[in-house]
């Protein structure tokens, strides 16, 4: 039977001086279990982080990355099969702790990079406000401008200041927007009252031509439509224009409708009337005529046909 032998081979020619040697187990596996299973939880705290702080600073999210992987026990088994070592405890403290310096750099620039933005977000709202109060100043003016010139304007028509008021007329219509109704209707009849006093017909035409968009025309703008029409030569438009305001009531326009739209007779053919007022149904010119309406009393009656010289309805 063989025996070892202790101090045979002398210790300086020893290949494996510890092989005989019992190992003693340091640490147990229990509390091994445990320390990985907390650098495991860091280590997802640190990937939560990492997505947290993406949008902000990607090289802190990254480092939160590089961090969790060290940390974890798939990234210690990962580099130790890659790189074929032991990566101990001492080592990847060692390294952790440099990822904890590059970390809290990355977090000074995080926590800058956060006030920037805070920063940003209040000038922006700041801006905002601004911009809504010049706004609201802006519309305020706007309102007072419209309001100054149209007054000017409708004293000036009524003064008889035609040319200035048309001036002024027109400074208005740089401020009215388009929504505003009422003031448009007040501005196209100011200008068309003005432009047919200072006899620019055309351009008093274009003004009514948009009153007629919106609303109806009443019978002093119809008679001033048509009178603009007659101005420029426009006879037939003319004459419709008379008679929709003679419809209205208009007395002046009912006379010049008829002076340029008179009424016309046309001998249509003759009648043979009995006495007591009715046709001879027959029109009969002999012996025998209306004998049972109590005789002939006149033998031809003229009977005319009345119309207008020219048909509206077709204008």
């Amino acid at each position: 039977m063989k025996k070892y032998v202790p101090k045979l081979i002398p210790k300086e020619h020893l290949v494996l001086p510890d092989y005989f040697k019992e190992s003693i187990e340091t640490t147990p596996k229990k509390a091994e279990n445990t320390g990985d299973l907390l650098w495991n939880v860091l280590s997802l705290l640190s990937i939560l982080a990492a997505i947290t702080v993406f949008s902000y600073h990607v090289g802190f999210s990254l480092s939160f990355l590089l961090f969790a992987f060290f940390a974890s026990s798939w990234g210690k088994n990962r580099l130790e099969r890659l790189l074929k070592f032991r990566f101990v405890p001492t080592l990847k403290l060692c390294t952790l702790g440099i990822m904890s310096f590059i970390l809290i750099g990355n977090g000074f620039q995080y926590r800058d990079r956060i006030k920037q933005a805070e920063e940003d977000k209040r000038i922006a709202a700041l801006a905002e406000q601004k911009a809504e109060v010049e706004a609201k100043r802006r519309e305020v003016q706007r309102l007072d401008s419209v309001r100054t010139y149209l007054s000017k304007a409708d004293n000036l028509l009524e003064k008889g200041a035609y040319a200035k008021a048309i001036y002024f007329y027109n400074q208005s219509g740089r401020f009215v927007s388009t929504d505003e109704t009422d003031t448009q209707h007040r501005l196209h009849e100011g200008l068309a009252n003005s432009y047919v006093r200072t006899k620019q017909y055309k351009l008093a035409l274009q003004h009514y031509d948009e009153l007629s968009r919106t609303s109806s025309l009443n019978g002093e703008q119809l008679y001033q439509q048509a009178l603009c029409y007659q101005q420029v030569g426009r006879k037939t438009e003319a004459i419709a224009g008379f008679r929709q305001a003679s419809e209205a009531g208009h007395r002046q326009a009912t006379k010049l409708y008829d002076k340029l739209n008179p009424l016309v007779r046309k001998l249509l053919y003759y009648q043979t009337v009995c006495c007591d007022g009715s046709y001879s149904p027959s029109n009969a010119k002999g012996r025998g005529a209306c004998s049972h309406h109590g005789g002939v009393c006149n033998w031809n009656k003229p009977i005319y046909e009345t119309y207008r010289k020219y048909d509206v309805n077709g204008l």
